[in-house]
Order: C-alpha cells, then sequence, then structure tokens
C-alpha cells in the first residue's frame, strides 16, 4: 500500500476542513455553477427524498430501466422498487437501451462547478444514455480546481501518483447519435442534449456537524485504507470510519454494540491519509455510550480499552485470556478470530513496519 507522507495529510486535513467551516455558502455556489451550465440541480437530505429526487429526473414510467454505478451505502439507500435494475454490462456491451445511469461522483469543485469520476466502470458510457443522473455526497465536495491532484493522489493506492482513468465533466453532455442513412451529405451523425442532473446527497449529516469532534469524520474520502488494516473489518465488514458515522447517525440507541466491533489498536488512525482521528472518535463515542445508558454504566470495559497499550505487554495469562472472553464470548467469529490470531492485538503500528520479530508476550 503507498505510503502518504504527513505533510500530504496535514494538507488534505487543512483544505477539507475550510470547505466545512463555510459549507452553506459553498454548495450554493456550488448549485450556481451548475445551474449556469444548464445541469439541473437539487438537494436531498435523506434517503427518501433521495429516491424521490431520482424518479424526477427519469421518464415518468411506471418502472424505469436504469444501472447504477455507485457505492455499496448509495446502493443500499436507493429504492429499486420503482426501477428495473440492470446490470453495467447491458450498458456497456450496449445490449439494450437504458432510461437513466445513476452514478456517484468522487468529487466535486466550486470554483469549477466541475465533476470528478475516477475508475467507474460506466465512466465512458455517457454518451449511451439520455438521463444521466448523478450523485454527489455533500463531504465529496472541494473548493478549488487545484486543490484536485492531492486528492487524486490520495485515492489512488497504487504506486502511480495518480488514478489512471479519471473523468472531468465541466459542461453540459451532448448525446452523439449516428445517422440512419449516411449520404455525401450528412456528418454521419446527429448530436442532442443529454438530460444531465445533480443530486447534492446529506445523507443525514446534522448529528455529525452538532460534534466538534465527529465532524472530522466528513472529511473520509472513501480511499478504505481504514478498513483493510482493521483486524474486525475482517469478520465483520465494517470499517472504522462506517462504525463512527453509523454510531451517530443512530443517535446513540443501538451504539453499545461499539464495544464489540473495535479493538482501539490505533491502526486506523495511523494509516488515515486525511489525518481523522479515528481512535479519538471511536473513544468519544464510547464515553457517550457510558453516560446514556444506564445499563452499561460500569466502565470496565471501556477502561480496558482505554489502556490498551498496557495490555500488549501483560505476561499475565489469565488476565489477557478474561479480557477475550469478557469483550467476544458471545462473538463466535471474532472470539475464534482472536484466539488464532497471534498479533499483539493493541498495536499502533502495522507489523510490517517493524522487520525486527519482537518476541509476543500474549499467552494464547
Amino acid at each position: 500500500m503507498k505510503e502518504i507522507y504527513q505533510d500530504i495529510k496535514d494538507y488534505a486535513h487543512y483544505y477539507k476542513s475550510l470547505y466545512f467551516k463555510d459549507m452553506e455558502k459553498n454548495v450554493l455556489a456550488l448549485e450556481s455553477s451548475f445551474l449556469s451550465k444548464g445541469i439541473q440541480f437539487s438537494w436531498a437530505y435523506d434517503s427518501t427524498t433521495l429516491n424521490e429526487q431520482i424518479k424526477q429526473q427519469l421518464p415518468d414510467k411506471a418502472y424505469n430501466k436504469v444501472c447504477l454505478d455507485v457505492n455499496d451505502t448509495l446502493n443500499r439507500d436507493i429504492e429499486k422498487s420503482n426501477f428495473n435494475a440492470c446490470g453495467l454490462s447491458s450498458l456497456i456491451d450496449r445490449q439494450f437501451n437504458v432510461d437513466g445511469l445513476i452514478i456517484e461522483a468522487d468529487f466535486a469543485i466550486v470554483n469549477d462547478g466541475a465533476l470528478v469520476f475516477i475508475d467507474k466502470t460506466s465512466q465512458s458510457c455517457f454518451n449511451y444514455v439520455n438521463n444521466l443522473v448523478v450523485i454527489v455526497n455533500i463531504d465529496q465536495v472541494l473548493l478549488n480546481m487545484s486543490d484536485l491532484p492531492i486528492f487524486l493522489h490520495i485515492k489512488n493506492k497504487n504506486e502511480s501518483d495518480f488514478p489512471h482513468d479519471v473523468k472531468i465533466v465541466r459542461s453540459n453532455l451532448a448525446q452523439v447519435v449516428p445517422d440512419m442513412y449516411i449520404s455525401s451529405d450528412s456528418k454521419g451523425y446527429n448530436t442532442t442534449p443529454a438530460n444531465v442532473s445533480v443530486i447534492l446527497y446529506a445523507n443525514n449529516i446534522d448529528p455529525l456537524l452538532d460534534d466538534d469532534l465527529l465532524a472530522s469524520s466528513l472529511f473520509c474520502v472513501n480511499c478504505n485504507r481504514c478498513k483493510e488494516v482493521c483486524p474486525v473489518a475482517k469478520i465483520t465488514n465494517i470499517s472504522p470510519i462506517e462504525i463512527v458515522k453509523n454510531n451517530c447517525l443512530d443517535e446513540y440507541n443501538s451504539t453499545k454494540e461499539i464495544f464489540k466491533q473495535t479493538t482501539l489498536c490505533g491502526l486506523c488512525q495511523e494509516i488515515c491519509p486525511i489525518n481523522i482521528p479515528l481512535t479519538d472518535m471511536l473513544i468519544h463515542e464510547m464515553r457517550i455510550v457510558n453516560s446514556n445508558s444506564s445499563s452499561w454504566k460500569n466502565k470496565n470495559i471501556f477502561k480496558v480499552f482505554s489502556k490498551r497499550q498496557t495490555l500488549n505487554k501483560t505476561t499475565n495469562f489469565f488476565f489477557y485470556r478474561f479480557w477475550i472472553k469478557l469483550l467476544f464470548g458471545n462473538n463466535k467469529m471474532l472470539y475464534n478470530y482472536f484466539l488464532k490470531n497471534k498479533s499483539t492485538y493493541f498495536a499502533i503500528t502495522e507489523e510490517e513496519e517493524n522487520p525486527k520479530e519482537e518476541p509476543n508476550n500474549a499467552i494464547i
């Protein structure tokens, strides 16, 4: 995995914070820029309004044949009952016409009114559809085009500096339609304007914005590095940033589960290319759980978590085994995982960064 240097992390964190300091003004400027180019623009606060906006941008049919090129979270948010969803291969291979393509933009640029797509399967197929619906997550907006290279570098996890397949859309699109009959007087094709609409998706971010510490979770650029290094995510398939956001968006109603979703090892915070304080946020949410839930007033588990570095050095076999049983005894998959895992559970740096093999004090 490509290393992101500290000065780049600091740069990205700073410019993300600039956007959120005056977010309302910035998204209004983004809206104005798109409307001036003839691109439709609408807002969606939650998944219900998102689906309503999508339906308004598609032909008025009982069922619309659409293709989706979005992440897993958006895929769950989009209600498919009123869509005849088809695979992207059908669009790419031109097997049949579709009513619309719903695609997620990786970034939107305020000062340029531009949409940025990175390594999207369907980004070469914009000419094949009459209706292009672009979803822009409100936390994936950048202020200036000059900021884009640093975030492209962060999003790219290969050894090269930038992704190979980046598409930037700065204006409305025109669909190229071949002439049915070609003559010496014709160009061989005609162009027709495509219906491009942008939906700015807020995805219930108010609870995150209301907390000064948790608000920095919105700096995330969905690079998935935290998920790749998280030992618990290998079992639960839930990334550390998702844990933070989900617990907050549930308004702390179900956050007792947070104690079973993390070991607070610190790997996610260490590797984050935007300097998001993930471990600090998880501990912060644990404190909220302990203060809000009467059944979790006992803070023994939290104390164990907060002393994770001390646990690494313990040679007390019974204490170590007791901790694993206490935390993961009801979750057989995680319990078995930790019993089989011979590395330390609370390492702050990745093992591969330490070429010298150190003795493992944990006796399992």
